[in-house]
């Protein structure tokens, strides 16, 4: 119908305009049939006038995109993944499921971490005999574990990480990532918004701890201290007999080491407040 108002009223002939000169009623016979024109095609006029969609940003670092393999299904997705490694594991075949479990144990990991990196210098050391030469720091600590523990530790891991293995690559669809039976009673008697809800928190503090063990590792390497938690760690026995102590005089050290140090703190800040 448009089509054919069109084209009679292309083919009807213009009303003149005597009262207009000459060049006026030329110029309104040019523009009648582009007026003609733009009336017949209105999607001309539509497609012109169309906003650009706009690029979906991530919740995380609004400016990069969203990655398109992190649709916020997960819980804990935000979009973060500023090196695109969700979309090359997508695009080799890969599960992301996995990639949370291997969030969730290097998290659960960290927390540990975090705990353990001070715990012996708050609470005491293990009340074992190999414990009692082994320094506060644990930097030094972790290289002067006996053998024979370490032999301990390696199996305890590789039993844990095979028992779990079964069931993350068991294939099986009822599967919850994470999910090792490890207080699932806490879970119990929750709606799924709860339960949804402990899961984020979970994955909050994991993501926090990673963060927290690696600024840990770097500031007890580059000060000697963890402060506020630990003022600084004790000399450890190792590096004094190496320096040639007696037995005697580390025994000496180790009892009066919470001296020293405060004496060592006042000298440093007499000298400050001494005058050049």
């Amino acid at each position: 119908n448009k089509a054919r108002c069109s084209a009679a009223s292309a083919s009807a002939p213009l009303p003149s305009r005597p009262d207009l000169p000459a060049s006026a009623q030329m110029l309104s016979l040019v523009g009648s049939p582009l007026s003609l024109a733009g009336a017949s095609a209105p999607g001309v006029a539509m497609r012109a006038g169309t906003p650009a969609m706009a690029v979906e940003r991530s919740a995380s670092i609004p400016f990069l995109k969203k990655p398109p393999a992190l649709d916020g299904s997960m819980v804990g997705d935000v979009g973060f993944d500023p090196l695109g490694i969700s979309t090359t594991i997508i695009e080799l075949g890969g599960d992301l499921r996995y990639v949370r479990e291997a969030e969730l144990m290097h998290g659960r990991q960290a927390m540990l971490a975090t705990v353990g990196f001070v715990f012996p210098k708050l609470f005491g050391k293990l009340p074992v005999e190999w414990a009692k030469d082994v320094s506060l720091n644990p930097l030094e600590a972790q290289y002067q574990i006996p053998p024979v523990a370490l032999g301990q530790i390696a199996i305890s891991i590789a039993i844990a990480e095979g028992l779990r293995s079964r069931i993350v690559f068991s294939n099986d669809p009822d599967y919850v990532v994470g999910d090792h039976g490890f207080g699932a009673g806490m879970l119990k008697g929750k709606s799924e918004a709860q339960v949804k809800d402990m899961k984020m928190k979970e994955l909050a503090h994991c993501r926090l701890a990673m963060v927290a063990i690696t600024g840990m590792f770097f500031q007890t390497a580059i000060t000697g201290s963890l402060y506020p938690l630990v003022d600084k760690f004790e000399v450890s026995p190792v590096v004094l007999l190496s320096q040639g102590s007696s037995p005697v005089a580390l025994s000496l050290l180790r009892a009066k080491a919470p001296v020293l140090a405060r004496r060592d703190t006042r000298t440093e800040a007499a000298r400050d407040l001494r005058p050049p």
